[in-house]
């Protein structure tokens, strides 16, 4: 009898490993009681791939069914009517859902979790703190001066060394974007440099100092992907006992809280003892945001105290998290993919190059300007002439959006436009990735890195529905930071782009993004820097 056991236990393992090898490739194969999480686990090192494959096949959107004992569906889609339709026309129907704000539980009530009034009056108050034009301009100030105190260093040490060394000398431009965002982003946002990419006169033989919250950072999005993969049981339960990659994430999310935390303390004593901070709001615009919401007088909230503690530790350190996040994350994933995009695509680089010529020609035409302008940087004015550039970040958006996938929940059962029904509390993914690679959507050179795509027969930038274009989402969703985001990444790209040439190595598996929230490159942007003779 044990032999009968045993053997029937075999063959069934034998079939088992035959059906998972003949349909590992697959997502849409159900296996008996699984789903189709088994050919999820065996793609995952190549999940966003995957999904776009199981999305063209299903012709933009499809069921995926997860082990029938736990909760762990999801409608998946790429369809910009289905997307339209649900983050516009019945907007009202769709919010975040529990399971969400479990997921990503480390950003606390901050805007990416919550929805209802916490959502509206977070909105209210960042639209008023971001949009509009003084601190556009102290953004930008603090933008060039970190570049020309850090960032540009940097970056002339390792050219340096490079002419004079025999050994090459490597530079990982996306560890150095993720320092300099950093601390960019603590500035802005908390009002102190914590110099994780350190100054001009802090040369350590080119060693970079220890970065222990970027590191928690990139745990915390590793770990968003992770439970939306894994059954919720599962990784509660390894959260709760610390191990595995739940473990790295209570560190993690520690060493964020001890630094956010000890952020806000220092500031609320340094405001305590100085009476000379202006509550006018014109002034207020000049400062760190922190500063902004911690100075704001009580009538300024217009009775919004009543459903958000605004001078609470804790609503201070959610929403300076998610800002700081969305800001060092976001940006230093969409450089780092241009900066690749053009090194591997000289024809683009080179008409990059002419249009900062043309631009950097008319500015040297001009009487009225100091020593300090004719250097590499671009003042935004002339920023809004790049064109070509713009273009070029727009095209790496599409393929490699910073962000590239988006989570809903129905509220209430509904119809979509291509005939699948939702079902109450339905959960639903957005390939943001995979929309970019549908030829229904971009057309059958959708693959192409083409920039020329977004420019019009008059030359200026062709707008693109924000159904189609996801990066920023779309409807009352829609990225309050995006002229900001594009500011600051075409300051950035022209001034690289302009003073130094990027050369990419051949050895090494290069340009595979993370399975992670924000889409990374796995093993960074290693290359080799030398400065551009103008």
């Amino acid at each position: 009898m044990s032999t009968q056991l045993l053997l029937t236990f075999l063959y069934l393992a034998i079939f088992l490993c035959y059906w998972l090898l003949r349909n590992k490739h697959s997502l849409l194969c159900q296996w008996p009681l699984l789903g189709m999480l088994p050919s999820l686990l065996v793609n995952v090192r190549a999940l966003h791939d995957f999904i776009t494959e199981g999305l063209r096949r299903a012709g933009g959107t499809f069921l995926f069914k997860g082990p029938s004992f736990i909760k762990a569906d999801y409608l998946v889609m790429s369809d910009p009517a289905n997307i339209n339709h649900i983050f516009n026309k019945n907007a009202a129907n769709y919010d975040k859902g529990r399971d969400f704000k479990a997921i990503m539980e480390a950003l606390g009530d901050g805007i990416f979790n919550v929805d209802g009034d916490s959502w509206k009056l977070q909105r209210k108050l960042l639209h008023s703190l971001l949009n509009n034009s003084e601190f556009e301009g102290h953004s930008t100030q603090i933008l060039t001066q970190k570049m020309r105190s850090t960032l540009m260093p940097v970056l002339d040490r390792a050219a340096r060394r490079r002419r004079t060394t025999e050994n090459d000398q490597l530079v990982d431009l996306q560890d150095v974007f993720k320092r300099f965002m950093f601390d960019n982003m603590c500035l802005l946002v908390l009002g102190f440099d914590p110099h994780y990419l350190p100054d001009v006169g802090s040369d350590d033989g080119g060693r970079l100092p220890d970065c222990e919250c970027g590191k928690a950072f990139d745990v915390l999005e590793r770990v968003a992907i992770y439970r939306h993969v894994v059954p919720v049981c599962l990784w509660r339960l390894q959260h709760r006992l610390g191990i595995g990659i739940e473990g790295e994430c209570f560190r993690a999310w520690s060493t964020l809280d001890q630094f956010l935390y000890g952020s806000i303390k220092r500031k609320k004593q340094e405001l305590a003892t100085k009476h000379s901070v202006s509550n006018d709001v014109h002034e207020r615009k000049k400062l760190d945001l922190l500063t902004q919401v911690l100075v704001m007088k009580d009538e300024d909230d217009g009775g919004d105290g009543k459903i958000i503690d605004k001078k609470s530790d804790r609503f201070l350190r959610d929403i300076t998290l998610t800002l700081i996040a969305a800001g060092r994350d976001t940006i230093t994933a969409c450089l780092t993919w241009v900066i690749w995009c053009v090194a591997n695509h000289p024809a683009i680089e080179k008409k990059i190059l002419q249009e900062l010529r043309q631009v950097m020609a008319a500015r040297l035409l001009s009487s009225d300007i100091d020593g300090e302008e004719r250097g590499g940087f671009f003042r935004n004015d002339e920023l809004n002439k790049l064109v070509y550039l713009h273009a070029t970040i727009c095209e790496t958006l599409r393929l490699y959006p910073p962000v590239p996938f988006e989570h809903k929940c129905a509220v209430e059962a509904d119809v979509l436009p291509s005939g699948h029904t939702v079902r109450k509390e339905e959960r639903i993914i957005f390939s943001i990735y995979g929309m970019a690679r549908m030829e229904e959507i971009w057309g059958e050179d959708c693959l192409e890195f083409k920039p020329e795509r977004w420019i019009s027969e008059k030359g200026t930038i062709l707008h693109v529905p924000s159904y189609k274009f996801m990066t920023f989402l779309a409807g009352a969703r829609t990225c309050l930071g995006k002229n900001m985001s594009f500011t600051q990444v075409k300051s950035l790209a022209s001034a690289l782009l302009w003073n130094y040439k990027f050369e990419l190595i051949d050895d090494g598996p290069y340009g595979r993004p993370t399975i992670s929230l924000v889409l990374f490159m796995k093993e960074g942007l290693k290359t080799r820097v030398s400065k551009r003779d103008h």
